[in-house]
Parts: C-alpha cells; structure tokens; sequence
C-alpha cells in the first residue's frame, strides 16, 4: 500500500468542495479502463456531468488496484440507455443503468440521488431511493468520507467534499454526518466499517466505533439477503480474519453470527481465515463453500469422533446438515452452498488414516472422481497449513488425483488413435489404395457407374441363401469382390 503524499493534508475548517488538480494526486487515466473512459467521454458529449466514485477512486489512491468502476451522472436512467445500445435499466428501489463493454463486462452508472424520503409499510419504515438530484446531495447519501472522493474526467482533478482525502492520508475511518443516525439508517455500515477498518488498516473515529458498539443490536433487522452479500464480501476481501475479530469487539457477532461469539473468536476460525486471507492475497480464488466451511467448521467437532470415523459419508452428511441447518436458514444461505459444505465436512475423515479401515485402489479412485473431492481437497489443504501432519497427505492425495487424470488422458488417446480412419476396409482388410488402381474403379476409387449398374447381386431373398436366379448375361461380373 502506497503513502498518500503530504498534499493530501487539509486543515480544519477549510471550505470544501476541494479540488486536487491533475498531477498533484496518484490518480492517472491509465489506470483507468479505456471502456470506462469512453462512458465518461460520452456522457460529457452530450452535456451531462459524469464522475468515477466509490471504491474505485479510494482504492486507486492507496495504491491498489480497483476491482471494478462505479460512474455517476446527473443523467436520468432513460437519457443514459438512448446514448448506449448495449445497457440495461435494473433495480427497483434505485434504478441503475448496466453499460457493457465487453460481451460478459459491465460499468455500473447511477444518477445522481437527492435525500431519501421514508415511507411506512407494514409498521416499517422502507426509503424511497429514486429521487434524483446534485452531486452536493448525492455526497451526503454515501456512507464515509474515504468513499466520497470523485474524479472528474474532463480535467483529471478529484473532488472531495467531505474531507476524506484527509482522512486516508491520516488513516481513520469517518462516517458522513452523525454515525448513530447513519448506523440507525442502515445497520450494515457497522459491517462494512469493520471489513474497510481490518482491510485498509484504519482506525474509526471515537463517534463511529460508540456508535457502532451502541448500535450493535441493530443488525437484527438488517434484510438478510444483504447481511449474506457482506459476509461474502468479507470471506473474500483477504481480511477476513480481521474483520470478524472487529465484529466481536463492536458487539455485532453475538446478534449476526453468535455460533462464532460463544467464548469469543477462537483461534482455530482466526487460522483458518487466515489461510483462506494469505490465498486471496496472493489472487487464488477459493470456492464459496470452502469459505464457509473453514468459518464454521468448529460446530462439526463431534463428527470427528472416532465413532463416526468410521460412519458411511451419508450418514455423516445428514449428521452435518442438522447440526448446520438453522445456521443456513438464518443466514439466507442456499441449500446448494449449504449442501456443498455438509459434503465437504462429511469427507473430512476419509482424508485421514484409520486403523480399521484400509484404503484400497477402487474406492481412491470412486473417491478422487466424485464431484466434491476438489473442494474437499482445497479445505483439507488449508487445515494442513494450521495443523502438524497434514501436509504429506495433502501430496499424498494430489499425487493421486494427478495420476489418475493422466491415465484419463492416455486412454482417452489411445481411444482417438482407435477411432481414426483406417487405410483398410473394415470387411475385408484389403488396402483402399488397391481398390483405386481397378479398371472398374473411376477416379477417387469410386465405381464406374456403368459397372455398378450392371453388376448383380450374389444374395438375393433371405439371408444366407444364395439365388438359383442365373445372370441373364454370364460374362459380367456376379458377386461381390
């Protein structure tokens, strides 16, 4: 991570917005993707204002590298689909227009959003999030000053309007406006300013980390589908480790994931993580069930007892699922993810040397060929980096799975070389290149098709029974060669 240069200190009471010029600020238009760019240009040559903000700018100026681009526009969703052919209106709370760019990439734009207006359904207060406005008010929707920086395009400045070019350089973590109020407004931040906190290495500000710690209990009415996209966004973001310890210390565990708050983070769950952080990293990706198996993997700890070692895989399958199923249901999580990671905690033992069973070669080989056993694989590889032991059956077993997919591959060749075309016929086993020099053959080997007309045939009627019909004309040829 890059050092955010000393320009980027601004003193107390300064008027915003700022304004950094081009070149005075490590954000440069090769960074950005030139599809990106042409958005941007485009929106412009048709007289709306349009901004890159969010994540792409923040990350950009602590030298990382943005995952994706988010634009902004004083544009209305209709006005940005007739400038682009291939874009697409989505959303219902906030409409959103999806450009892409390539055939499977899209850029995100959005119109700029004035204050939500709260309605009241069901006892419920829902925000109405499509109402448009400026970019003043469209500041004060976001959720930290680190996530309010845009860059204009046009003459390559940054606009801050909150104070969060300050902020990064002085490494805190600072909500837009009142921090109870915005939690209150939308529990998740708590979530998302723990995952930026452990990821970016800041520290909240004194009245966001009380805030969040008081708003704690809030989380329980957080829309559950959102609280599944966050712990996603967590496993993946390669401080994850970090992120749940800071959970726990502001309270929000024990309301969103209490199975993991019991008697606090246990070591194991901030080794594995740890594992799963060092791979993401390093830019390996790792399967959704392998995340979620590797945070909940200690509620299995009475399947590996010795009685069940020994157990079939479907009945520690369904073993698992019971004990995981009110942790599915409440987390909104997919059966299919679910079931993955039953699947992978059932297959854990067979990984492991057992005295009363003894491996043979057909069940390795059904074993390395059922569609779980790479995530399964991948699971036990991060439980060899936190245990003794492990490591040499970790080879074991890829060396293994590698030998039997290069007998797969020489069969499968051997198989192809069969299948090829042969110089000879298949019933006689007389040479193809025989059959061309015969006088009766025209070019290509094909028969003459006079010949062929004439020719009779020696079986006639039945099978296996040859005609007492006589040719009407001896001399020519009766029979097949």
């Amino acid at each position: 991570m890059k050092f955010i240069p000393s320009f980027f200190k601004i003193k107390t009471g300064r008027k915003y917005p700022v304004i950094v010029p081009s070149g005075t600020h490590p954000m440069e238009r090769r960074l950005i993707e030139r599809g990106v760019l042409d958005i941007l240009f485009r929106l412009r040559k048709n007289g709306y204002e349009s901004y890159l903000v969010g994540g792409c700018v923040r990350d950009i100026l602590l030298g990382m590298t943005p995952k994706d681009f988010d634009i902004v526009t004083d544009a209305h969703p209709r006005q940005i689909k007739r400038l682009f052919s291939r874009c697409y209106l989505i959303g219902k709370r906030f409409r959103l227009a999806h450009v892409y760019i390539s055939a499977d990439r899209f850029i995100e734009v959005a119109t700029f959003r004035a204050a939500a207006v709260s309605t009241v359904s069901h006892g419920k207060a829902f925000q109405n999030n499509n109402v448009f406005g400026t970019i003043e008010e469209d500041v004060m929707r976001r959720d930290f000053t680190i996530n309010a920086l845009y860059y204009n395009s046009a003459d390559s400045s940054i606009v801050d309007y909150t104070g969060g070019l300050a902020d990064i350089n002085r490494k805190i973590l600072r909500s837009i406006g009142d921090p109870a109020e915005r939690f209150k407004e939308d529990p998740v931040r708590i979530i998302r300013a723990a995952r930026f906190s452990a990821r970016f290495g800041f520290r909240l500000s004194k009245k966001d980390y009380s805030a969040a710690v008081a708003g704690a209990e809030l989380i329980k009415d957080a829309n559950g589908n959102r609280l599944l996209e966050e712990l996603y966004k967590i496993l993946k973001c390669g401080a994850s480790a970090g992120s749940i310890v800071k959970l726990h210390r502001f309270g929000v565990l024990k309301y969103w994931l209490p199975e993991l708050d019991e008697k606090g983070v246990s070591i194991h769950i901030r080794e594995r993580l740890g594992v799963i952080d060092r791979m993401r990293l390093a830019g390996e990706e790792v399967p959704v069930g392998v995340l979620i198996t590797a945070l909940f993997y200690d509620l299995f700890n009475d399947l590996t007892e010795s009685s069940l070692i020994n157990a079939g895989s479907h009945d520690v399958f369904m073993k698992a699922r019971e004990i995981f199923a009110p942790v599915a249901t409440r987390l909104h999580l997919p059966r299919k993810e679910s079931d993955r990671v039953c699947n992978i905690v059932s297959r854990m033992s067979y990984f492991l040397d057992s005295n009363d069973r003894k491996r043979n070669s057909s069940f390795e080989q059904r074993f390395i060929k059922n569609e779980h056993f790479s995530d399964s694989l991948f699971f036990y590889q991060i439980l060899s980096e936190v245990k003794e032991g492990y490591s040499a059956k970790v080879k074991y077993w890829k060396r293994l799975a590698d030998s039997l997919k290069d007998d797969g591959a020489r069969k499968n060749q051997t198989r192809d070389e069969k299948q090829k075309p042969s110089d000879r016929t298949e019933k006689t086993g007389r040479k193809i290149e025989a059959d061309k020099n015969r006088p009766d053959k025209g070019e290509g080997g094909s028969e003459n098709p006079a010949k062929k007309k004439n020719r009779s045939r020696k079986y006639r009627g039945r099978a296996g029974k040859k005609s007492s019909e006589i040719p009407s004309d001896p001399g020519k040829e009766t029979g097949i060669e």
